[in-house]
């Protein structure tokens, strides 16, 4: 899985600190580490409303249809997923569970190999990839874009990024989690993905 910032707010820890200063009439006290401090205590005190004036938009590549299926029930995130109704993918592969031994995964593979190949009859004979789409394993490779609040990050990393979750989207909080860090630790630094 491939995981790639597309866009993110600029300064988003300042623009964070700022907003929240606003209720107080306080912006003169603004500073870097001023505003690293007022944000984790907006955090500690759980008033992360204003962490919904930055957000962070990805691409996301080499997601099943599976994950993307339990990502996309974030409702106060943005998508754009790439349609199996219009793209012909047959050259999507099949993401591989760390649970499967080799001779399981072989079997998969072999699946999918028959699956492709029975799309791909299906179109030549005129089905609609709309139609066709329908014999393709939901471990099936996809694209997609994904776009949220800081706020929504950190939920989603934090339901996400539990040991209780799925291998996979937990695989996804991690990434998406070691960008954000790198881009607003003190909105992020104390979240943690293990696993």
């Amino acid at each position: 899985m491939r995981v790639k910032l597309l866009h993110i707010t600029p300064e988003p820890e300042a623009l964070i600190a700022r907003c929240a200063r606003v209720s107080h009439r306080s912006e003169e006290r603004s500073s870097p580490d001023a505003d690293r401090k007022l944000v984790r205590k907006l955090i500690s005190w759980g008033h992360e409303s204003v962490l919904e004036f930055a957000s962070a938009t990805f691409l996301v590549e080499g997601m099943s249809r599976a994950a993307a299926n339990q990502l996309t029930r974030h409702r106060l995130a943005s998508f754009v997923q790439e349609s199996q109704r219009f793209v012909n993918v047959r050259d999507r592969g099949l993401v591989r569970p760390p649970s499967f031994t080799d001779a399981q995964w072989e079997k998969a593979a072999t699946l999918h190999r028959t699956a492709l190949e029975l799309y791909e009859e299906l179109l030549e004979e005129g089905v609609p990839k709309e139609d066709a789409r329908y014999v393709l394993p939901i471990g099936t490779e996809t694209r997609l874009v994904v776009s949220a609040n800081f706020r929504e990050w950190r939920h989603i990393i934090r339901l996400r990024g539990s040991p209780a979750a799925q291998w996979e989207i937990r695989l996804f909080a991690k990434k998406v989690l070691e960008i954000l860090r790198e881009h607003a630790p003190t909105v992020f630094g104390d979240l943690e993905v293990t696993g």
